[in-house]
């Protein structure tokens, strides 16, 4: 399954930058998870790397973060 913020498209189909819902990010991501796998969804593992990321390892028992630095 892929989880993620559904995109507008124009009436010929291209992206128009605009979201079709809330960003999946925060409180929304684990609103999602929960609605996709039930409300007590248990995660064995999460990984992230951005603040948008902070609720979904809090459910994790196992929680992985990476801060991707920008190549030089």
């Amino acid at each position: 399954a892929l989880l993620g913020t559904p995109l507008v498209f124009d009436g010929d189909d291209r992206v128009t930058g605009a979201f079709a819902s809330p960003n999946c990010r925060g409180e929304e991501k684990v609103r999602r998870l929960r609605a996709a796998f039930g409300a007590d969804v248990k995660l064995a593992a999460a990984y992230g790397d951005t603040s948008g990321d902070t609720e979904m390892l809090a459910m994790a028992d196992e929680a992985g973060f990476r801060v991707f630095k920008e190549r030089s």
